[in-house]
C-alpha cells in the first residue's frame, strides 16, 4: 500500500479568511460559549436554519472525504491553518509551510460513536438527543432505527524508520454516518 498524506500550513489567517480555503463539508466550530456543527459551502458557514453566533470562534475543523482544514486562533483573531489531503494538487499555493508527508504503510477506517439517538431528521439534519446533553444537530440523515451516528475517520499508520515500530502518524475526519451499536456476545465477555 502506498498512501501519502500531504499537509501544508499558513499562519496569520483570521476565521473569515480561512473559510476561503475550507473544503465543502462538515464544520466543527468552537467558541467560548458553544460547540457548533455546521456545513461549509463555497466559504460560507451554513447551519440547519438557526442563526449561529460565530463571535469568538477559536478552533475550527472543516472536513469531507478528501480533505480536512484545521484552524486554531493563536491571538488577536488570527491563527494557524493546516490542510491535510491525499491529493497534493489540492494544497493551496499560498500555504507555503509544507510539513513532512506521511507515507502510510496502511490506513485504518474508524468511527467515534456520538452521544444520543436520532429523534428524527428534517431537511437533511438529524437531531441526536440524550438526557445528559440535550440535542445536537448533525448534517446527515440518521434513521430512528438503529438511531445511532458516528464520526468517521481515517488513520494513517506509518513505520518508524529507526526502530521499525508502526504508529498512527495522523488521523483525518471524514464525515458522519449511521452506525449500529454492536453489543458484545456473552461468550466474548466470559473470562
Amino acid at each position: 500500500m502506498n498512501v501519502v498524506l500531504h499537509t501544508a500550513a499558513r499562519d496569520g489567517l483570521t476565521f473569515p479568511e480561512v473559510l476561503a480555503y475550507a473544503p465543502d463539508g462538515v464544520a466543527l466550530l468552537i467558541t467560548p460559549w458553544r460547540y457548533h456543527v455546521a456545513l461549509v459551502r463555497d466559504g460560507q458557514v451554513l447551519s440547519r436554519g438557526d442563526e449561529i453566533d460565530l463571535t469568538g470562534t477559536f478552533d475550527v475543523r472543516v472536513f469531507n472525504e478528501n480533505a480536512e482544514l484545521r484552524w486554531l486562533q493563536t491571538g488577536d483573531g488570527r491563527g494557524r491553518a493546516v490542510l491535510l489531503t491525499e491529493d497534493a494538487a489540492a494544497l493551496p499555493a499560498d500555504f507555503t509551510e509544507r510539513h513532512g508527508d506521511v507515507h502510510a504503510i496502511a490506513v485504518q477506517e474508524g468511527r467515534y460513536l456520538l452521544w444520543g439517538r436520532s429523534a428524527g431528521t428534517s431537511d437533511g439534519w438529524t437531531a441526536l438527543t440524550t438526557e445528559r446533553i440535550g440535542a445536537v444537530h448533525i448534517p446527515v440523515d440518521i434513521p430512528r432505527r438503529p438511531g445511532y451516528a458516528a464520526l468517521t475517520t481515517r488513520e494513517y499508520i506509518a513505520r518508524d524508520p529507526r526502530h521499525g515500530n508502526a504508529y498512527v502518524a495522523e488521523e483525518r475526519l471524514l464525515g458522519f454516518a449511521p452506525t449500529p451499536i454492536e453489543r458484545p456476545r456473552a461468550e466474548d465477555t466470559a473470562s
